[in-house]
């Protein structure tokens, strides 16, 4: 099973495409904190922040695109690995990103406005609904 759960907050404002046959895509980074408690001196201790790469497709690509910077998120997904060759190098990139099959904003620092997609093939305005409802 390869699945990965992070939180944290989005580095910049998401950036998306779209490719010839209009799917989107969408990138961000999260930065996650972390910490630890030092028994020896009795306190925690902030470690250095990791930064994710996340990538989404489709309705969740756009919808994360309106992710603000700062943002506090979780994202559920896969690891995946990717490698190219740049035209001016012949020397091999690799990267590892989240494949995001699900973002949540969090609502720790923050409150949210849901704003309902309407139903492929229907004509219907998105509808905006109370949290929760």
């Amino acid at each position: 099973m390869n699945e990965i759960t992070i939180h944290g907050n989005l580095t910049d404002e998401p950036i998306i495409r779209y490719s010839s046959e209009a799917k989107a895509a969408v990138n961000f980074t999260v930065a996650v904190n972390r910490r630890r408690f030092d028994r020896q001196a009795n306190r925690w201790v902030d470690l250095a922040p990791v930064f994710h790469r996340v990538v989404a497709f489709g309705q969740l690509a756009e919808n994360a695109a309106n992710l603000p910077k700062g943002a506090s998120v979780a994202v559920t997904g896969e690891l995946a690995d990717d490698s190219w060759t740049p035209e001016d190098s012949d020397r091999k990139i690799y990267r590892t990103q989240v494949l995001a099959a699900d973002i949540a904003a969090s609502l720790r620092f923050a409150t949210v406005a849901i704003t309902k997609n309407p139903r492929r093939g229907s004509n219907a305005e998105p509808e905006t609904v109370a949290a929760g409802g």
